[in-house]
């Protein structure tokens, strides 16, 4: 019933590892700890469909932005080249697409949304504006990326009020796709306006990741 707990431990592990080689720098390492990272959370994933209380509709939502994600991983690993961000970029915006599009399938829309999405829209145009000195020839990909990261979260905050999903799966959600757009935010500022010592990005990469992975085995009665 709980074989999706099974992965975590080792996930944790990897998560410490990753962040450690990305903030050394050391590409070896990172060229099989990302992918190895984000293969874990897939795992989490895919053992959600043996769960007695799984919806596999949305388990297979969640499965296929982590499987778009391993697949951009696996050719995302040194960012501080220009071509290798932008594939980067592209790739991380369609499953950062599907994330959202599999919650409103099933929690739809409701009116809050509309002041959550000017909040969010609120921080995007802060965001852009003060990337957008630095951002060079990424200034449309990062508009376009910019704009994908806080409808994910727009979307994360509104199964709070719907009745699709559970409390722990709506802070799940949300802690999930909050991290994934932070560390983006994070990474962004790094590369494009002012270097950074050390990046809590890689940390939130790996722990959003599977919050999102282990959010389609709580459903009601799990």
């Amino acid at each position: 019933m709980y074989y999706h707990l099974l992965p975590l431990p080792f996930s944790l592990i990897v998560i410490i590892l990753y962040t450690i080689a990305r903030t050394k720098l050391d590409m070896k390492k990172t060229q099989i700890l990302q992918p190895t990272m984000t293969s874990l959370a897939l795992l989490i994933g895919l053992l959600s469909l043996f769960h007695p209380n799984a919806n596999t509709g949305f388990s297979l939502w969640i499965i296929g932005g982590l499987a778009f994600s391993l697949a951009a991983d696996l050719v995302h690993i040194d960012m501080r080249k220009d071509n290798i961000l932008m594939i980067g970029i592209l790739m991380f915006t369609v499953a950062y697409l599907i994330y959202p599009i599999g919650m409103t399938v099933y929690n739809g829309f409701h009116e809050q949304d509309l002041y959550v999405g000017i909040v969010l829209f609120i921080i995007y145009i802060a965001s852009i504006a003060y990337l957008w000195p630095g951002l060079g020839t990424f200034k449309i990909p990062a508009m376009i990326y910019g704009l994908v990261c806080p409808f994910m979260v727009s979307r994360a905050i509104s199964t709070f009020f719907g009745d699709a999903f559970t409390m722990t799966q709506s802070i799940m959600l949300v802690a999930g796709t909050a991290l994934l757009y932070i560390g983006d935010l994070e990474y962004a500022v790094h590369r494009f306006r002012k270097p950074l010592p050390f990046l809590s990005g890689h940390i939130c990469y790996g722990v959003g990741q599977v919050l999102m992975a282990l959010s389609p085995s709580y459903f009601s009665g799990a």
